[in-house]
């Protein structure tokens, strides 16, 4: 064990094994925030048509948020004394996101690839959600963060699809 597992400032959680529960839901829910960023940033490079830069400025957008909130829960994962791997290998193998093709895409079709990829991720993280409540009630809200963004989000792509809240 290293130093930040043992240590005795962390979080108190009523039971060992709850510290690697919260590490992993942590953990998986940070593998996809990363993919999803990568995703989006291939389709922020990939848009072409009429309103390419609106789309393409407002991908960059949304990538910059999953890193953003990708980054806290990888903190709150650390602040428990689980140290989450982000590296492109445990983010390939963590990540049930499937890549998009290489290759332009219209801009209704990256809203699309979004919007299934971002519902995709946001069903995941609810569940997870759910889960760290009866464990710590602290990643819950982060992860309870990262729900109400990813659903405004995909909120805001949708209605580009239909034209209907």
């Amino acid at each position: 064990m290293t130093e930040i597992e043992t240590s005795t400032h962390l979080p108190v959680l009523d039971e060992p094994h709850e510290r690697a529960a919260a590490g992993h839901e942590l953990e998986a829910t940070l593998h996809e925030l990363v993919d999803l960023s990568l995703i989006g940033k291939q389709l922020h490079w990939a848009v072409v048509g009429p309103l390419f830069r609106p789309l393409h400025l407002h991908v960059d957008e949304l990538v910059d948020s999953w890193r953003e909130l990708s980054d806290t829960v990888a903190e709150r994962a650390v602040a428990l004394g689980y140290v989450p791997d982000g590296q492109a290998q445990a983010v390939a193998a963590g990540s049930p996101l499937t890549p998009v093709m290489r290759g332009s895409f219209e801009e209704q079709a990256v809203v699309r690839e979004l919007v299934q990829r971002i519902t995709k991720v946001s069903e995941l993280v609810r569940a997870r959600m759910d889960r760290l409540g009866a464990i710590d009630l602290a990643s819950q809200d982060v992860l309870i963060d990262v729900v109400r963004t990813l659903e405004e989000q995909q909120w805001m792509l949708r209605v580009q699809l239909t034209g209907r809240a």
